[in-house]
C-alpha cells in the first residue's frame, strides 16, 4: 500500500485551491508590497506615474514568463523533485498573484490617477484586481496537473 502512495502523481490543484481561500484575505498585504515597490521605484528617481508604469511592464513580463519557466520546469520533473513540488507551488502561486495583481489594476486605472487624483480611486483596484487572480491561477494549476498527468501517462 504504502508502494501505491510513493507513486501517486501529485496534486496540484488542492495546494492552490487552499491559497486561493488564504488569498481572499491577502490582497491587502500584497497590494502594500507592490505600493511599497513603487515608491522605491520613486525613490530612486522614478516619477511616481512613471514608477506605476515600470511597474506594470516587470509584473506584465514577469507574469507572462512565470507560468512558462514552472511549465518547463513541471516537463522536466522527475520523483527527486517531488518533496519540493508543493514548496515550489506555493511560491509559484504567491509570486503570480502579485503579478496578476499588479498587471491587471493597469486596466482599472492609471498611474497618474493612483499617484496625484484622490477621487475615490485610492487602491482598492489592487484589491479587487488580486481576487480577479484567484481562477486565473486554479485554471493554470489545472493545466499544471493536465501535464503532469500527460507525461505520467507517457511512462
Amino acid at each position: 500500500m504504502t508502494e501505491n502512495l510513493k507513486h501517486r502523481r501529485p496534486d496540484l490543484l488542492k495546494p492552490t485551491l487552499i491559497f486561493s481561500a488564504v488569498g481572499l484575505f491577502i490582497p491587502g498585504f500584497t497590494a502594500i508590497g507592490i505600493l511599497s515597490f513603487q515608491m522605491l521605484l520613486s525613490y530612486f528617481g522614478l516619477e511616481c506615474h512613471n514608477a506605476w508604469s515600470v511597474l506594470w511592464s516587470i509584473t506584465i513580463i514577469g507574469g507572462l514568463i512565470l507560468p512558462i519557466l514552472f511549465y518547463r520546469h513541471l516537463k522536466t520533473f522527475t520523483e527527486n523533485k517531488r518533496e519540493n513540488l508543493k514548496t515550489r507551488l506555493t511560491f509559484f502561486n504567491l509570486i503570480e498573484y502579485i503579478f496578476i495583481q499588479a498587471s491587471l489594476a493597469l486596466f482599472f486605472t492609471s498611474g497618474q490617477t493612483l499617484c496625484y487624483v484622490s477621487d475615490g480611486q485610492n487602491g482598492l483596484e489592487l484589491a479587487f484586481t488580486a481576487w480577479i487572480a484567484l481562477p486565473i491561477l486554479i485554471g493554470l494549476s489545472a493545466l499544471f496537473n493536465w501535464t503532469l498527468k500527460s507525461q505520467n501517462e507517457k511512462k
